[in-house]
């Protein structure tokens, strides 16, 4: 039977096989988390061990960094599972976990997979894949998503938005000499823009017109990826798969009638027709600065010129005004 108990957060530390970018655990990402728990309070315990020779910590959190730091904002006890448990069974526990909730984002599984290997938890890629039950195609693939360089992580707001379908890509792309020369100052600018924009807009533009089109088609249809929406409680409610070309909702059927659905593509379409006036807007308003700074440009050249036009047509008046002297003169002489 689990043993359920109140644990000070202050007292309990992450696992070093948990790899949550902690920086990323703030108020602004957790507001959801810490509505619900001020709210309803923690109903769903995380799993820690305890510790016995550590003089700062009473436990290790195994998983449920988010909860942990809710706790802490809130100042309220942490609810945690705790039993003692081998580093393998650990990453076991973890794996459930991430499975089951879909809280771990998959650079942040990429990250823990490498740091799994890197640490001995397992021998190899195969041992992992066989312990774990995933494929061996997926723990490779992780773990080149675990090598992205950090400029290119750098380019998004988050390195939690980086999906296993982009790292891949992303990666494959770095090891092409002249589309990395090229990822490389995209991602450069990518990084210095203050007002991130979405991440797949960033991929997007990362991406844009850089592969050497080698995949084969059963390769590219192998990077979709499903970013899950959830509700409050965490419950999934539809899918968002992106393309190069197109980013596609995936809605569950059964929960959609024909009212709901008609409601769903007249809102869509009203959305779509707000960006695409936008974007007709903003490029007018660039058109309009470029006809104006051509203009002026023109105007400057005229007016730069303007002198040296005027001294040259005064000497030309003085030379007429010479010759019409001289025949003044050559008249009344004859």
């Amino acid at each position: 039977m689990a043993n359920v108990v109140s644990i000070d957060p202050f007292c309990c530390r992450l696992w070093k096989g948990h790899e949550r970018i902690e920086e990323h655990i703030n108020e602004r990402t957790c507001r959801d988390e810490i509505a619900s728990m001020s709210t309803h309070g923690q109903r769903i315990p995380v799993l820690a061990r305890p510790l016995a020779q550590d003089l700062g910590y009473s436990h290790e959190l195994i998983y449920g960094a988010r909860r942990l730091f809710v706790a802490r904002y809130l100042k309220m006890p942490l609810l945690a599972e705790v039993r003692s448990m081998s580093d393998i069974e650990a990453v076991i526990a973890f794996e459930i976990e991430n499975e089951q909730r879909r809280e771990l984002s998959a650079y942040e599984r990429a990250q823990s997979y490498r740091s799994w290997l890197r640490s001995g938890i397992f021998e190899s890629q195969e041992d992992m894949a066989r312990t774990l039950h995933v494929s061996t195609a997926q723990v490779s693939r992780l773990l080149k998503l675990a090598q992205l360089p950090p400029v290119i992580v750098n380019a998004f707001a988050s390195p939690v938005d980086i999906c296993e379908a982009w790292g891949c890509e992303l990666m494959q792309m770095w090891g092409e000499l002249d589309a990395r020369n090229r990822l490389v100052a995209r991602a450069r600018l990518l990084s210095a823009e203050r007002d991130k924009s979405e991440p797949a807009v960033i991929y997007q533009r990362l991406v844009s017109n850089l592969s050497s089109g080698r995949r084969s088609t059963r390769d590219r249809s192998s990077f979709a990826h499903d970013e899950v929406i959830k509700d409050d409680s965490g419950r999934p409610l539809f899918r968002v798969r992106v393309r190069r070309r197109e980013i596609a909702l995936l809605l569950p059927a059964s929960a959609l009638s024909n009212q709901t659905l008609a409601e769903i593509k007249s809102h869509t379409a009203g959305i779509l027709r707000s960006a695409i006036a936008r974007q007709e807007d903003l490029a007018g308003e660039r058109r309009r600065a470029s006809d104006r700074a051509t203009m002026v440009q023109h105007r400057s050249t005229i007016l730069g010129n303007d002198r040296p036009v005027r001294a040259s047509a005064s000497r030309s008046q003085v030379m007429e005004l010479s010759g019409a002297s001289e025949l003044i003169g050559s008249s009344s002489h004859a």
